[in-house]
């Protein structure tokens, strides 16, 4: 701690004693700062914090609140649906479910069989008929050209998706159109992690549903389709949350005979985005990659990481967004430096460039995150806004640190992120290569 002297010449000499006096007050004042850092990085209580605010926030029906917009003193929910981003409320249930795993919070339990349950009431049947199944093994989807001309032929024949069978896709309106493959991979991955983390398996039934309705949502080949209405494989957020998905089922259920299509699916995620990297599939395929990795044992998957890692710091990471919330890289590149980390020297460079970037946008999250009985916000300079209503949303994350505004997947991301932090000892000296 530097302690400036300005001003300090104007003062008579200090008596030895007096000197020490001063000394000793000036060392307590350093510890007690050092105190108050120390409290303020202390993830368990800032993972308890959220989890406090979306207890006393979760809606009976399972619901959390969508997004505040704090400077505008009202809710960013689009047109007031709280599920119209069904993504978003998803993953607050999943990044919910891995606390309870890494906690061991009771409190949580119920909680997140609510939001199950309400995720489950928008699931809706999928499946596909033999000459759907047939169309797709010639193929055709995949080519460049004529692909709005072709989803039309398909949707006008019925050859699509049916609208019934063992698989369940996850929609906020009831309608296929609106059903995005992500929102279903993280479905699965929730209930993954809570049935993991309780042994309560009532959700078996919607678990084998969304696998099977991402696996119908595959194109052979190649990645996912975005929606059953569409044959578009380019929502890079979709083909990594379903291959992570499928990932961390089939290391859970490897007897499952549906995992026989995984070696296929790694191989076109390595090659698409081998080619094409993109920094909307980074996180998720970077923690799929791991998985993976763990699961098989395979050094495709150190190097894959490896090459991605080096398009994020190279390529994905402009400047200007230091203040912004960065919790979802932060996961992606708290999965690979577990892996990397100890995968030896050829990684070591790397897992070190990971490991000082994790530590910089970790120091920053107590910043990031609302205190209890906090009503004024810092905006950068000397500009604060004072907002009363700001200790409603204790626990929260901002999206920035001078971006007044809260959203429900950017506090899942941060809690996601600390959850891998602390279960894999990333910030610790122990885990230096």
């Amino acid at each position: 701690m530097r302690v400036s002297l300005r001003g300090v010449r104007r003062l008579a000499p200090l008596s030895p004693k007096a000197l020490h006096g001063a000394l000793l007050g000036a060392v307590l004042a350093a510890n007690i700062l050092t105190g108050v850092a120390l409290a303020a990085t202390d993830r368990a209580s800032m993972m308890r914090l959220t989890a406090d605010h979306w207890i006393a926030s979760q809606s009976p029906d399972g619901t959390l609140p969508y997004g505040f917009d704090l400077l505008a003193d009202r809710s960013t929910a689009p047109k007031g649906d709280e599920w119209a981003n069904v993504v978003r409320q998803v993953l607050s249930t999943y990044a919910w479910a891995q606390y309870y795993g890494h906690s061991g919070d009771r409190r949580a339990q119920e909680p997140i069989q609510r939001a199950l349950s309400a995720i489950g009431r928008r699931s809706l049947p999928i499946g596909k008929s033999r000459v759907q199944h047939w169309i797709e093994q010639t193929r055709i989807l995949s080519l460049p050209a004529g692909r709005w001309r072709l989803q039309r032929a398909l949707d006008r024949l019925g050859l699509l998706y049916e609208p019934a069978g063992s698989g369940r896709v996850v929609s906020p309106n009831g309608k296929y159109g609106t059903a995005v493959t992500g929102a279903t991979a993280v479905a699965l991955l929730a209930e993954l992690a809570y049935s993991r983390a309780s042994g309560d398996h009532q959700f078996a039934s919607l678990r084998s549903g969304w696998l099977d309705g991402l696996i119908s949502l595959r194109i052979p080949g190649g990645g996912l389709r975005q929606t059953p209405e569409s044959i578009d494989q380019d929502d890079h957020y979709s083909n990594g949350e379903a291959w992570l998905a499928m990932a961390a089922y089939c290391e859970l259920h490897r007897g499952d005979d549906r995992c026989g299509m995984l070696e296929d699916l790694d191989d076109a995620m390595i090659v698409r985005y081998s080619a094409r990297p993109a920094p909307e599939f980074y996180h998720w395929g970077s923690m799929a990659a791991a998985q993976r990795f763990k699961t098989t044992g395979h050094t495709r998957f150190l190097a894959f990481m490896q090459q991605q890692g080096n398009f994020f710091f190279n390529r994905f990471q402009p400047p200007q967004v230091a203040a912004a919330n960065r919790c979802a890289s932060m996961e992606g590149v708290g999965a690979a430096l577990a892996v990397l980390g100890q995968a030896g020297a050829e990684y070591a460079v790397l897992a070190g460039r990971m490991r000082s970037w994790l530590s910089n946008e970790a120091d920053k999250l107590p910043r990031l995150q609302i205190q209890e009985g906090q009503t004024r916000l810092l905006l950068g300079g000397d500009a604060s806004l004072n907002a009363p209503r700001l200790a409603a949303f204790s626990g929260d994350f901002l999206l920035g640190l001078y971006t007044p505004s809260v959203q429900v997947d950017a506090t899942a991301h941060c809690m996601g992120a600390m959850v891998t932090i602390e279960r894999d000892a990333l910030l610790t000296r122990s885990s230096a290569p």
